[in-house]
């Protein structure tokens, strides 16, 4: 059975510097074990628990016998991890692990772990995976253009021996940006090893909490994280649903808000229809019942291209989804789907949603299947396939 270590990028912390599991990537983690952890050995690099705010044993995340998780200490901060690298201490775990293959899902650190296996004279492979890629020469960079990302996630990609996009639209993305920066014959040399695990859920576990019981009033559900840098625009949403509500009363709006990086205190004041399920950060239990209860889901990522986790478990829910016509959200409701916005027009979008609702709107077959090629259950299989001809 082979052996991977699998080094996890956290990105979801609370105000008061600790990590959460509400992480999209560390329910990626679980999704990915969930289904694979009888076929391999996993060891999990992490943050020590004592770092996380809602957890007090790594079993809470997950428990298998083959599955086990190495305290790794790490700044509690998305961007420092993207630079931060203790050699010292990840030449003992490389030492003592006996590897097979090294998953890197910190794509900027992937030279140092292919530096350090060369050094070691490992004959692990790695596995190089990007969730947070930045394409500033098509416009779509995620921080300033002085400290771009991309330089170091193509190096990442060069040197590893599997190249892993979360679906066509990034690779695509990836690409465009590449050929604006480096030479060909290293971009060939990235797409000849290059695959797509699209995994965003479980269809298993989606089905597993589903309910008919839904909230009284039509409820919009905002699962994806607050900032100030509004990446996600929740502002706009802010501003859509204050000004409806001024014209209808019947419907409130719910936010998950997974790193409480905005104060509910604020969004208090802020949002008018606002309802709170919870202040506390969710457990899957508790996510799943707040989701089921929904009516309308609304995510707004423009260039982060796979759209998230969030809008693929609230479409396998049987959400209606208000999104912009844009590369996942295109592929999956297909190009006349009704409920479109791009920002300009959100608040008549979420008006015709409601009526929607109101008048018994249903997500069609084909929708639905588009999605569920996203299921743990289905990629799972691919990526076995994948490791095991490493």
């Amino acid at each position: 059975m082979k052996r991977v270590l699998y080094i996890l990028q956290q990105s979801i912390y609370n105000k008061n510097n600790k990590w959460l599991t509400a992480d999209s990537n560390i329910q990626m983690m679980r999704g990915l074990l969930m289904q694979l952890h009888k076929d391999f050995k996993w060891d999990i690099l992490i943050a020590p628990v004592k770092d996380f705010a809602d957890i007090k044993s790594y079993k809470q995340i997950f428990d298998s016998k083959n599955v086990k998780f190495i305290p790794w200490d790490r700044p509690v901060s998305a961007f420092d991890n993207r630079y931060h690298f203790d050699t010292i201490e990840f030449k003992k775990i490389i030492k003592k692990g006996n590897y097979d293959i090294v998953w890197s899902n910190i794509s900027e650190l992937t030279r140092n772990i292919k530096t350090i296996l060369t050094y070691m004279k490992s004959p692990a492979k790695i596995v190089h995976a990007c969730y947070w890629m930045d394409c500033p020469c098509i416009n779509e960079e995620k921080v300033s253009k002085d400290i771009s990302y991309d330089w170091r996630q193509f190096d990442g990609a060069e040197c590893a021996d599997l190249v892993v996009f979360t679906c066509n639209s990034t690779k695509q993305a990836f690409f465009d940006n590449a050929k604006y920066k480096f030479d060909k014959k290293y971009i060939k040399k990235i797409k000849k090893k290059s695959v797509i695990f699209d995994f965003g859920f479980s269809f298993n576990e989606v089905m597993h909490y589903q309910s008919s019981e839904k909230f009284n009033k039509t409820t919009i559900i905002f699962g994806n994280r607050l900032s100030e840098i509004n990446y996600t625009h929740h502002k706009e949403l802010i501003q859509a649903v204050n000004s409806l509500y001024k014209k209808r009363k019947d419907f409130q709006v719910v936010f998950t808000n997974p790193s409480q990086k905005i104060k509910w205190k604020d969004l208090k004041k802020q949002v008018k229809p606002l309802y709170i399920y919870s202040e506390k950060p969710l457990d899957r239990k508790r996510y799943f019942d707040l989701l089921t209860k929904s009516h309308i889901n609304v995510s707004l990522f423009f260039i982060e291209r796979y759209g998230g986790c969030f809008s693929r478990e609230a479409i396998a829910d049987g959400l209606l989804s208000v999104v912009p016509k844009v590369y996942e959200y295109k592929r999956i409701l297909g190009r006349f789907y009704p409920f479109y916005t791009n920002l300009n027009n959100l608040e008549k979008v979420i008006n015709k949603a409601i009526n929607a609702v109101h008048n018994g709107y249903k997500t069609n077959d084909n929708i639905h299947r588009r999605n569920n090629e996203s299921a743990f259950e289905i990629v799972g299989e691919i990526v076995k396939k994948c490791l095991l001809k490493l």
